[in-house]
């Protein structure tokens, strides 16, 4: 039984293999890891990754957003089974955003281009227009069918959010 408690105590005393890893690439020794070492230590484990993936992968990693990772930041990732899995899912959900952003930018400019008035609102006449426009990509039946389905709260008039929604439940069918 000395021999157990002696080799408890010894276990006790090992680094965990995130703190190995973590000071083995803290190589300025600051105490963090910066994206340069990140992605050092995603290289050796088989995971390269492109400045950009390693931008966002430190983005998931540093939760004060301070540009460097802790060791507590660090442990609590490693700690996942599916760590590198969890960097792959951040980034294509940063991929849906900026795919998303650029998309709803696209939709607020056409949506502009038709508000002639600049009210915020397409009304009756600026749609003429604007059904002109969509009937030759979209299914929209008779301009008064059409004006129905995106007017949602029937007040005579198109908002931004009302065009949004419209064009969604085109995509989504």
């Amino acid at each position: 039984t000395e021999s157990t408690v002696a080799a408890s105590s010894q276990v006790d005393t090992m680094p965990l293999l995130s703190e190995i890893l973590f000071r083995s690439h803290d190589a300025d020794g600051s105490g963090t890891i910066d994206a340069e070492e990140l992605r050092s230590i995603c290289y050796k484990l088989g995971y390269p990754m492109t400045k950009e993936e390693i931008e966002a992968s430190l983005r998931v990693i540093d939760k004060d957003a301070s540009g460097q990772i802790s060791y507590p930041e660090f442990k609590q990732w490693w700690a996942q089974k599916d760590r590198f899995q969890v960097l792959q899912d951040e980034r294509d959900t940063q991929e849906d955003a900026d795919e998303w952003a650029e998309w709803l930018k696209s939709v607020t400019t056409h949506f502009n281009f038709f508000d002639k008035d600049n009210s915020g609102t397409i009304d009756r006449a600026e749609f003429k227009a604007l059904y002109d426009n969509i009937k030759a990509t979209y299914h929209v039946g008779t301009i008064d069918e059409a004006l129905h389905d995106l007017d949602e709260n029937k007040d005579g008039v198109i908002t931004l959010q009302e065009y949004i929604k419209w064009l969604r439940l085109q995509h989504d069918s």
